[in-house]
């Protein structure tokens, strides 16, 4: 490492005049009072000396400010390159001081906590409880073991942190600070949690089909084998028992689809009347047959941020049920607006009811202050009461008496629209009356105009 230059005390301009004037000051003293002359000269050598060598001597003050100029410029080169570094790494890292406000957040990090301000104390953008225990081990020197804590956006997610002690050179141990890894465990979490849900659900789901097709199949080989039409009794009831099975199974493939890419919203351009005339012309055969009839009143251009395949399904899980709920010859109502900025008071007002309700907001969307198409699906059917509302959406819930066991689906239709709801970062809401029928909200993100434009 190279010495720095050490300022001197005077430089030679100066010391060459402090020389001038105190010569000629001792020639003129010495002309004035007669004195001796070689005496004279060994005081002018004598301070000449002096002088000279002051002014070669280092400034004690300027070493001590280049000292701290020197470490000071030390210790931004290792954070820029410890920043550098930490900016490359996929995973959110984040550096926070002795009072626990982030100094350095990497692009991941900001992402993740939403930081967008540093020097604030990092309990602004994390709250989970568990975090601080962790922070304040890290910040007494120690190294905690990591833990895993969920973070309720605008999906629910899971996040594993690990914090050590962390300083650089010439680093006051009185100041600690840490450094913290973010990893997010979302997708692993929900695949343990996606297996342990089909074991224990979907076994049960699927262990009366099979136990029916076991028993048909037993009695077709024993007294009804020579019977033709006992035989075509049962093998129909089999044929109905193995399609419920295929329903069953085909649906948990998609929710598993959807879950596992709920974290990442569609970035893709898809047309919403088309989900709907789409889920419409799929159910108009069941439609008829239970003579409902499907009204639609809606402009032919939705355009919006969102995953055609997806949204088409959305509908259809919605439309399929409200005609298997209907009653005979009464109607289905589709409407479609556009919304520039949505309230929670926009869902039911005005309501459409006319005698008392319940309502529930399953699904709300992340950012309101943007503009939605309002998707309002409302059937005639028997309505839902208030308790069955907070279980609306969840896995395999059915509610005993509001369809025949006929027709009874998989429970798990309203699972897979709240879950497509969450990945297009939009709303699902719920009101429903006893005798009155239900109505459904969906809110899905629009194109503005600007986007349009680059689409078409």
């Amino acid at each position: 490492m190279k010495t720095p230059d050490i300022p001197r005390r005077l430089n030679a301009q100066d010391m060459s005049v402090i020389l001038a004037v105190s010569a000629i000051s001792l020639l003129t003293l010495s002309a004035t009072f007669n004195a001796p002359i070689l005496p004279t000269l060994f005081i002018i050598a004598f301070s000449s000396a002096a002088i000279m060598i002051y002014g070669n001597l280092a400034q004690p003050s300027d070493t001590t400010t280049l000292s701290r100029r020197d470490t000071l410029q030390s210790e931004n080169d290792f954070m820029e390159a410890q920043a550098s570094l930490a900016d490359k790494i996929s995973d959110a890292v984040i550096m926070i001081d002795a009072k626990e406000r982030v100094i350095y957040a990497n692009g991941a990090a900001r992402a993740l906590h939403n930081i967008s301000i540093l020097g604030r104390p990092l309990s602004t953008y994390v709250r989970e409880p568990g975090v601080r225990d962790v922070i304040s081990a890290a910040l007494r020197g120690g190294t905690p073991p990591p833990i895993t804590y969920e973070v309720e956006d605008t999906t629910l997610r899971y996040v594993r942190l690990m914090a050590s002690s962390f300083s650089w050179p010439n680093h006051d141990e009185d100041r600690p600070m840490a450094l913290l890894f973010f990893y997010d465990m979302t997708e692993y979490v929900l695949a343990d949690s996606q297996k342990a849900d089909f074991l224990a659900n979907a076994s049960h789901e699927l262990k009366t089909p099979v136990a029916s097709l076991l028993g048909y199949i037993e009695t077709l080989r024993g007294h009804a084998k020579n019977d033709p039409e006992a035989r075509e009794k049962f093998l129909g009831i089999m044929q109905s028992q193995a399609e419920r099975m295929q329903r069953l199974i085909n649906d948990l493939l998609s929710l598993r689809r959807i879950e596992q890419t709920e974290h990442l919203a569609p970035s893709d351009t898809a047309d919403l009347y088309f989900a709907i005339t789409a889920a419409i012309e799929a159910v108009e055969p069941l439609a008829q047959k239970r003579q409902v009839n499907i009204s639609l009143r809606a402009d032919k251009e939705l355009l919006v941020l969102g995953d055609q395949d997806e949204l088409i399904q959305l509908v259809l899980n919605l439309l399929d049920n409200a005609v298997k709920i209907s009653a005979a010859k009464s109607q289905i109502v589709i409407t479609a607006d556009l919304t520039q900025q949505w309230s929670p008071g926009k869902a039911f007002v005005p309501s459409s009811f006319l005698r008392a309700t319940s309502s529930r907001r399953i699904v709300l969307p992340p950012n309101p202050k943007m503009a939605f198409y309002i998707i309002k699906l409302r059937d005639n059917g028997p309505g839902f009461a208030r308790e069955h509302l907070p279980r609306i959406g969840e896995r395999f819930y059915r509610i005993a008496g509001d369809l025949s066991s006929k027709e009874k689906g998989t429970g798990l239709g309203l699972a897979i629209v709240k879950h497509v709801i969450r990945r297009h970062r939009g709303g699902l809401l719920i009101e429903s009356g006893l005798g009155e029928g239900t109505e459904f909200t969906v809110l899905v993100p629009a194109i503005d105009a600007a986007q349009k434009q680059t689409a078409s």
